[in-house]
């Protein structure tokens, strides 16, 4: 998730010029609005759905923004998967520490927030780079389509953990 996001933060301002938006900081400013906004009137959400299931559609709402705006290469192209982008991006954080912290005992909370915070400073940090060279090579929209394959690689990985969990008795 975090890859892909850190490239659509990377690149979307300029993908907006490329595309003909005359200001560079609509995708960024559609897309941080989103966030804010679902994850203030959907703040219990997370609380009331299973959170590897979450996480998973999370990942899948990411894919499917970031294919949006490598297909569909123009002013409403990039508002349409910014906004789908942003609700995935909205819930995907509150699921996965949730499924972190159900996990961890008490005495292993902080070692738990630890690993998943330096997760999400990797993913961002890594994002724009391993998507860069993409869209170096291949332009702006491959570097999406890339971010989304990475997205998709994340559900199937999530929903299969998820399957495990569901299947391992209670001790």
């Amino acid at each position: 998730m975090l890859i892909a996001m850190g490239g659509y933060l990377a690149f979307a301002s300029i993908h907006a010029v490329q595309v003909g938006v005359g200001n560079a900081s609509v995708a960024l400013l559609t897309f941080g609005t989103v966030v804010v906004v679902c994850r203030i009137a959907f703040a219990r959400v997370p609380d009331r759905l299973p959170s590897l299931p979450l996480g998973a559609a999370s990942l899948l709402a990411i894919a499917a923004g970031l294919i949006v705006a490598a297909l569909w290469i123009d002013v409403i192209g990039l508002v349409v998967g910014a906004v789908i982008l942003g609700v995935g991006v909205a819930f995907s954080t509150p699921a996965f520490f949730s499924a972190v912290f159900a996990t961890a005992s008490p005495a292993e909370r902080g070692l738990a927030s630890g690993t998943a915070s330096a997760a999400i400073d990797l993913g961002l940090g890594l994002g724009p780079i391993l998507l860069g060279f993409v869209a170096a090579s291949s332009g702006i929209p491959w570097a999406f389509a890339v971010g989304a394959l990475v997205a998709l690689a994340g559900a199937a990985w999530t929903l299969g953990l998820a399957r495990r969990v569901r299947s391992t008795p209670a001790a």
